[in-house]
């Protein structure tokens, strides 16, 4: 009934075989915190300055300064309007109503034209913004690249990302190498090549000797 364990033999050395090369052939994994690269850049540090300056900039605008004037002025004609220590007559009270509702409606109008601007000039920073982020991320994930092909991994997982439920992408890992540092490196590495001399640097010697004074 049962063959005998001879004939077998070929059969489990054939299977153990086959689980042995899938075992060896697993794919080497390693792993890159890109949000902690990111936030370490200078470029960072450098964007998120600009972009700050710029949004402080719109609120210097000749435009909400006037606003905030006029703000302040229409606050002083409420408070004498209501000022019941201090009743205005009824001719009095009528003008300063008038002067005030005019104010009122030169304030709704002069709001809308800077709501505007601030509009325009917060879309055009944060498309400027979202450009540089995707820059550095670029380079990021290049330079991650690059390593991995360089040292073999198969694949290249971002440790630091989450997905769109807000989950971290990665729930576990054990003892997975990190390239993080390595790609920190890299890319410093690459920026200091990048970067041209500074103006003030001296010219090259060209071998010939300064005259040396007489004594």
């Amino acid at each position: 009934i049962f063959p005998p364990m001879t004939s077998l033999l070929p059969a489990i050395l054939i299977g153990f075989t086959a689980s042995t090369l899938m075992v060896s052939a697993a794919p080497r994994v390693a792993l890159v915190r890109v949000k902690e690269i990111y936030a370490g850049l200078p470029a960072t540090a450098e964007l998120q300055e600009r972009v700050k300056q710029e949004r402080q900039e719109i609120m210097k605008d000749p435009r909400a300064e006037d606003l905030r004037r006029l703000l302040s002025e229409l606050q002083e004609l409420q408070a004498k309007l209501s000022d019941k220590s201090n009743p205005l007559d009824e001719d009095a009270g009528r003008k300063l109503a008038r002067t005030y509702e005019i104010k009122r409606q030169e304030a709704q109008t002069m709001q809308r034209e800077f709501e505007t601007f601030r509009s325009e000039r917060e879309t055009d920073i944060n498309r400027r913004m979202v450009a540089g982020m995707r820059d550095s991320l670029n380079r990021i994930t290049e330079t991650a690249r690059k390593l991995a092909r360089e040292r073999g991994y198969d694949l290249v997982f971002d440790g630091s990302g989450h997905t769109n439920t807000g989950v971290p992408f990665i729930l576990h890992h054990k003892q997975s190498p990190d390239l993080t540092e390595d790609v920190k490196a890299a890319m410093k590495d690459a920026a200091a090549t990048a970067q041209p001399p500074p103006a003030h640097a001296q010219p090259a010697a060209t071998g010939t000797q300064p005259a040396k004074p007489n004594r």
